[in-house]
């Protein structure tokens, strides 16, 4: 009799692990679910004649300006290098949300005047895109003038 016993709390405890055990494992999945509509940009500058003080003040209130404004924007971080350049890393979560970006600086964007302010901190060298860019995207973004090289995703995950 004494193996039934062991089968049926080895059962229960079973029974009640599982549905515990396969919602973590859901949750896991999702939160490491690639966006295959993710669109990132790696910006490459440099200093416009501007302290590195001055690069980090305003990079602070550029921002929290994007923050406050674009809120289907994932990401937006200025980093420093070796090399003096400075990179800015956007990442949005579609084209759509990107596209806005490119709205917001443009003439009569809500972020126009903080745009010149921008250009007149940065000389922006070049725009690596990430991600698979709508059509309209690539022709906002073109219009603009700037070197752009265009990446395209072969495989990967992303984490909001």
């Amino acid at each position: 009799m004494k193996p039934y016993v062991v089968v049926l709390v080895f059962s229960c405890i079973l029974a009640i692990s599982m549905p515990v055990w396969s919602e973590h494992h859901q949750e896991d999945a999702s939160e490491s679910a690639c966006n295959p509509n993710e669109i990132t940009y790696i910006v490459t500058m440099r200093s416009n004649n501007k302290s590195k003080d001055q690069i980090k003040d305003f990079s602070q209130f550029y921002q929290a300006l994007v923050e406050g404004n674009e809120p289907s924007t994932l990401a937006w971080q200025f980093y420093g290098g070796t090399d003096d350049k400075i990179y800015l890393m956007e990442r949005y979560e579609n084209s759509s949300a990107a596209l806005q970006h490119v709205k917001n600086i443009s003439k009569n964007g809500i972020q126009e005047r903080e745009f010149a302010d921008f250009v007149n901190h940065f000389v922006i060298e070049k725009i690596a895109i990430y991600g698979s860019p709508s059509a309209t995207l690539v022709q906002g973004l073109e219009a603009v003038g700037l070197a752009l090289e265009f990446r395209t995703s072969i495989s990967g995950y992303s984490r909001k």
